[in-house]
């Protein structure tokens, strides 16, 4: 069933970005011949006026060809390349709009369905509970396969014994029993799924920003807004989202160019598919806030200007703007190449990771 919803999401999140390119090549006349769920070979096609719209084998994804896209066509009215270079960038960019609007749309969906939020002085939330957010690499959280979204709704240690009402509390009573063995009663956020009790033993001198247990605790609850702040609400959440992506791909960047080293949080495709199994079981309001922060992951990332990807095409386009003349059609293709050729080794790279961390 994982397998399924993996498949579904993926392909709403890039086929609502290769819409974005379709729409506006259309609406600038530009020729689409074709429309395609999934990579090729093909399974099915059915031509409807200029554009066949096919299904094909790999369903992870979708694409567009454009006519005009690798330079054909410079005279034709229906060719890309024939159009100006404010009208191509934007065919480029409605991809990466597209996938903003869609996070924007179910981020709103989500305050009207009641989002999981981080209750606090301005914001009241429903039934707030004491969740793992965070798990430190080869901390003794991790080590007894505590997981996100797990709740803590008891905690004994040392003949003592503590139903906390918040993080604060919880905090403290681990603190006090450092290096202690800490039976924790843990309830998933998963419907339907059972209490259990798992044995954690705290560090006496952890390290420093990460405690005794190696995790990041949070109060947090639903909170809903009515359906008139809704877009409102959902706006500030796209914001802070798209804030934190930003920052997250800098500090990628960072990590790559100066430590030659990819951050522990980063994931691939696996991880991708691990990570929404777990989503999709904590329940629809974690699950619809998942599919727009992957949405907006999406979008920054075929934002960046780096060959092969939307922005890195944008980029060639500006450097046309300025030159006055493109760049050679050869030498284009051959950057993209290299380009997509890197991605995926960095793909690669994080999947072997990936199965490391998720399945051994």
């Amino acid at each position: 069933m994982t397998i399924v919803i993996f498949i579904l999401v993926l392909g709403v999140l890039v086929l609502v970005h290769e819409w974005g390119h379709f729409f506006a090549a259309r609406k600038f006349g530009v020729r689409v011949d074709e429309f395609g769920f999934g990579f090729p070979p093909r399974v099915l096609g059915k031509k409807f006026g200029e554009t066949l719209y096919s299904i094909n084998l790999f369903p992870l994804g979708g694409f567009v060809r454009i006519f005009g896209e690798q330079g054909e066509g410079e005279n034709d009215a229906a060719s890309f390349v024939s159009h100006p270079i404010w009208q191509r960038i934007v065919i480029i960019a409605a991809g990466v709009f597209m996938n903003v609007v869609l996070a924007w749309v179910l981020f709103s969906l989500g305050h009207v369905i009641g989002m999981p939020s981080v209750g606090g002085d301005n914001l009241v939330v429903e039934n707030p509970q004491i969740t793992i957010i965070g798990i430190a690499a080869g901390s003794p959280a991790e080590n007894a396969e505590l997981t996100f979204g797990n709740v803590i709704k008891k905690i004994e240690a040392g003949g003592a014994t503590l139903e906390p009402q918040n993080t604060d509390e919880l905090i403290q009573f681990v603190n006090a029993h450092k290096g202690e063995a800490l039976s924790l009663e843990i309830q998933s956020s998963a419907a339907g799924e059972e209490a259990k009790t798992i044995t954690v033993v705290s560090r006496a001198s952890p390290p420093s920003g990460e405690g005794p247990l190696g995790i990041a605790l949070a109060d947090i609850g639903i909170a809903k807004s009515p359906w008139y702040l809704a877009p409102w609400r959902g706006l500030q959440s796209l914001w802070f989202s798209v804030q934190a992506t930003f920052g997250a791909f800098v500090g990628l960047f960072q990590s790559a160019v100066q430590h030659g080293k990819i951050p522990e949080g980063v994931s691939g495709p696996l991880g991708l598919f691990v990570l929404t199994g777990q989503a999709e079981r904590l329940g629809i309001s974690y699950f619809i806030q998942f599919i727009a922060l992957l949405s907006v992951n999406l979008a920054i990332l075929n934002a960046v200007p780096f060959p092969a990807l939307d922005g890195g095409r944008i980029l060639f386009l500006a450097i046309e703007k300025i030159r006055g003349r493109p760049v050679h059609i050869s030498y284009e293709r051959a950057t993209h190449a290299i380009g997509f050729v890197l991605l995926l080794a960095l793909i690669l790279v994080i999947s072997y990771r990936d199965v490391q961390r998720f399945f051994f």
